[in-house]
């Protein structure tokens, strides 16, 4: 089997993040409000949740670019993967903790944020994991923190503390 390039991939890959990641924002309402469809999607609009519309579809890429894309050390395409999928994360936190002070709630505005911080992370992702000369404990350890934060996800989607954070800004609800 032919292997892609790295960088059609990750060119590929923004798109790819950005429309399984909208879908995933209604995947929960539309799959009658299944439990299991929650480990992976967003189940209400806590900011928290929000986050696994980039963590899941990123997560797959990941998988996706192992097998499909050529070129990067797997140690090193681990380590640039994990760097850009927390750095998504982190642009969609900053990006909402930041409007929400001027303006309470805009769908464009997140729209928007939700474009940069993939454009961001697959851009992070691009230029550190060809540059990067990473040994195999690099990539356990880029895995781990991977395998880390989609727990917590899964932990919290269940059983999640009773902060601002984890509030469904339309029902005031917590999790499932």
């Amino acid at each position: 089997m032919r292997k892609t390039s790295f960088p059609s991939c990750e060119v590929v890959g923004f798109s790819f993040v950005f429309i399984v990641g909208t879908l995933l924002h209604m995947a929960y309402d539309w799959s009658g409000d299944d439990a299991i469809v929650g480990i992976f999607a967003p189940v209400n609009e806590s900011i928290r949740e929000l986050l696994k519309m980039v963590f899941t579809p990123g997560l797959i890429l990941l998988f996706l670019e192992l097998l499909f894309c050529s070129e990067i050390p797997t140690a090193s395409f681990l380590s640039g993967k994990a760097v850009g999928i927390y750095v998504m994360c982190v642009t969609i936190l900053g990006g909402l903790y930041s409007y929400s002070l001027v303006i309470h709630y805009g769908l464009i505005l997140d729209v928007l944020l939700m474009v940069i911080a993939i454009a961001l992370g697959q851009l992070v992702s691009f230029k550190i994991s060809p540059r990067i000369a990473a040994d195999s404990t690099a990539g356990i350890i880029s895995l781990v923190m991977l395998v880390l934060l989609g727990a917590s996800f899964v932990v919290f989607t269940f059983l999640p503390p009773h902060w601002e954070f984890f509030r469904d800004s339309i029902t005031g609800a917590f999790g499932i």
